[in-house]
């Protein structure tokens, strides 16, 4: 099954009220999806695992259970991104697959890193495909390997791109729309004004 062909199909209108935002509760992205979910009156589940700093009013500490399966696929995501020293960033890594785990769409802004070149701390891509940079590539790269609806916002060139399974790279697209109602909503910490206000579109082309 081609899930481009899937993944393609006239986009179904939901409402927000039977929508589910699963995010991070970090600054930045994740808060600016909260903030925008809370205007439609849609909840955030903001995962946590074991940490004092996450001050998000709808935090959701993950199971023990989902941070040892949330360990097993940021390895698995990791024999593509090749980091070093990600064991320090455990705790926030691995609750990243509950942002993964319960959507079907997932939604991230951040910055789209070709083959071979460097992201702009000076991380080079040694990946085949394309990668997002940061601690939000991870989960991208997790939603990639779960067969998830993905999209990203690249603050670069501010332009939306969705994954696609056929070529294998992200793709140029419009502005999408929620079309599913456990959606993930996540990101850098360093959000643009152009970030927030694709943020604030998504929610507003689609529920309006």
């Amino acid at each position: 099954m081609n899930l481009d062909d899937v993944f393609g199909k006239s986009p179904k209108r939901i409402n927000a009220e039977d929508c589910t935002c699963h995010s991070g509760g970090a600054e930045g992205a994740d808060t600016a999806f909260e903030v925008a979910a809370a205007r439609w009156g849609i909840t955030t589940k903001a995962y946590s695992y074991k940490t004092k700093y996450h001050e998000s009013l709808n935090k959701v500490e993950i199971s023990q259970a989902d941070y040892e399966e949330g360990v097993e696929q940021v390895n698995k995501a990791n024999r593509r991104l090749g980091r070093f020293g990600i064991s320090r960033y455990m705790n926030l890594l691995a609750r990243n697959w509950s942002q993964v785990k319960y959507s079907r769409q997932v939604f991230a802004v951040g910055t789209i890193v070709d083959p071979g070149k460097k992201d702009s701390k000076g991380y080079k891509n040694k990946w085949k495909q394309q990668i997002v940079s940061g601690g939000t590539g991870y989960a991208v790269m997790m939603a990639v390997l779960s067969e998830r609806d993905v999209y990203v916002f690249d603050q670069n060139i501010g332009k939306w791109h969705r994954w696609s399974y056929l070529s294998e790279k992200f793709q140029q697209v419009e502005p999408p729309l929620i079309t599913e109602n456990q959606f993930a909503g996540i990101g850098t910490r360093q959000l643009s004004e152009s970030g927030r206000a694709a943020i604030d579109s998504l929610f507003e082309k689609t529920f309006s």
